[in-house]
């Protein structure tokens, strides 16, 4: 499926993949739903992050950026990425000079079996393969749906073969990671890998969140001196109310005119 993408220079059509969830408006559920990526296949994952720097490169630069839950999950691999192959780059040299995090995703790091160091054995029944199922076999995510029309690429049946072609593994750095035989997915983990993020970041999220991986585990990955917090109580929902936007507001461009 295609979705349009707007840039300052042009506009053009992407690949999505279907996704599982939209924001509530009052047509929403007469609306495709999209994913930047099928999170089960690590090439979709690479091939996404390699279109949006290709993106910058041709359309850029872009001073920051600002992201909701997996799209601020998607920006900070982005982020790390460069950190990773580029690390003799100064802060701002960066492929954003800030970011801005809303509910941010814990981001995912993808590699080649053939580059890392893995403990041998297949881990069976692992805390990651109960996540993976509880996010994507739940009811409300392999129902049968009506009209097919508006989800022509969506097949109940894909996600569960996609899940039974991973397998879980650990790194020897302890991180567990899945794998279809020739690439993994682990998540990133600030415990293990330390700072990622070296430039200014705002982080907005709900402090009482249970889950670390909507929005604390991505703070804790980012240069401590220049990460700026700002709470809410809509646990992993968007912020809302006048008081609230406006004070994001003010944070928001506070970060956009740092020199």
């Amino acid at each position: 499926m295609k979705a349009p993408f707007l840039t300052p220079k042009r506009s053009f059509m992407v690949d999505n993949e279907p996704g599982n969830w939209s924001l509530f408006t009052t047509s929403f559920s007469q609306l495709p739903l999209y994913n930047y990526f099928n999170p089960l296949k690590p090439q979709s994952i690479v091939q996404i992050e390699d279109e949006i720097f290709r993106l910058i490169e041709e359309e850029g630069p872009f001073d920051g950026a600002i992201g909701y839950s997996g799209g601020a999950g998607l920006a900070a691999q982005l982020l790390i990425r460069d950190f990773k192959e580029n690390p003799w780059k100064l802060p701002h040299e960066r492929v954003f000079r800030w970011a801005v995090f809303v509910n941010g995703a814990t981001p995912l790091e993808i590699f080649q079996l053939s580059d890392v160091v893995a403990k041998e054995g297949v881990i069976k029944e692992s805390a990651a393969e109960r996540e993976v199922a509880d996010i994507f076999l739940r009811p409300s995510n392999t129902r049968i749906r009506k009209g097919t029309e508006r989800h022509p690429d969506y097949d109940p049946e894909e996600i569960r073969r996609n899940i039974m072609a991973l397998q879980t593994r650990q790194l020897l750095d302890g991180r567990l990671f899945m794998t279809d035989g020739t690439m993994g997915i682990a998540r990133c983990d600030a415990a293990v890998q330390g700072t990622l993020i070296d430039i200014p970041t705002l982080h907005i999220r709900c402090p009482t969140a249970e889950n670390r991986h909507l929005g604390l585990e991505l703070m804790e990955l980012c240069e401590p001196s220049l990460v700026k917090e700002f709470f809410h109580n809509h646990d992993h929902d968007f912020p809302r109310g006048h008081s609230e936007m406006k004070k994001m507001a003010e944070l928001i461009r506070e970060m956009a005119v740092m020199p």
